[in-house]
């Protein structure tokens, strides 16, 4: 079963939930066998709700096919997806699966925030480190979650070396 991720839209303020949609896609995959998602973070379009580029909507999808049911083993068939995290020296390490020959970013990495076990979120500073995305503030020592593109639009920052978005999330 494969699926597009909901686009990025502006949603009404009133309405800034899309991002727990796009989030509660991501964790169908653990829950659904045999199923894919597209992402869409770097496809939506901030006044229009049905984006126009179909195109790589479908070459997104077509590349789960090809890799799971069409048996071609080097194709990485997602962008990067929030596998787990460790917490070090008051930074956040995260890790992505779909990330094994690297992850990049474009246009420097924004859109992470951190926060303490009070779930008071900051815009924080993240970098790529190795494998993985090392996200952290000043101000909070003890951090215990960390979100990516937690807003109804969002353009994607991060992706992996194929070229492919990271899906927004939140830490568990």
């Amino acid at each position: 079963f494969y699926y597009a991720q909901i686009a990025p839209f502006n949603y009404a303020e009133k309405s800034e939930r899309s991002n727990e949609l796009r989030d509660a896609q991501r964790k169908t995959l653990k829950k659904v066998p045999n199923s894919g998602m597209a992402i869409l973070l770097d496809i939506g379009e901030k006044d229009d709700i049905h984006p126009a580029n179909k195109q790589d909507i479908g070459k997104r999808l077509a590349l789960h096919a090809l890799k799971n049911d069409y048996n071609f083993t080097s194709i990485v068939p997602s962008g990067p997806l929030y596998k787990g995290h460790e917490i070090k020296n008051n930074s956040i390490y995260l890790l992505f699966d779909y990330a094994e020959n690297g992850l990049v970013q474009k246009g420097g990495l924004k859109g992470f925030e951190i926060a303490d076990e009070n779930s008071n979120f900051l815009p924080a500073q993240a970098r790529i480190e190795n494998n993985y995305i090392v996200v952290s503030h000043v101000d909070i020592r003890n951090p215990k979650y960390v979100r990516y593109g937690w807003k109804n639009y969002f353009n994607a920052t991060l992706f992996n070396r194929e070229g492919l978005p990271a899906s927004s999330f939140i830490t568990d």
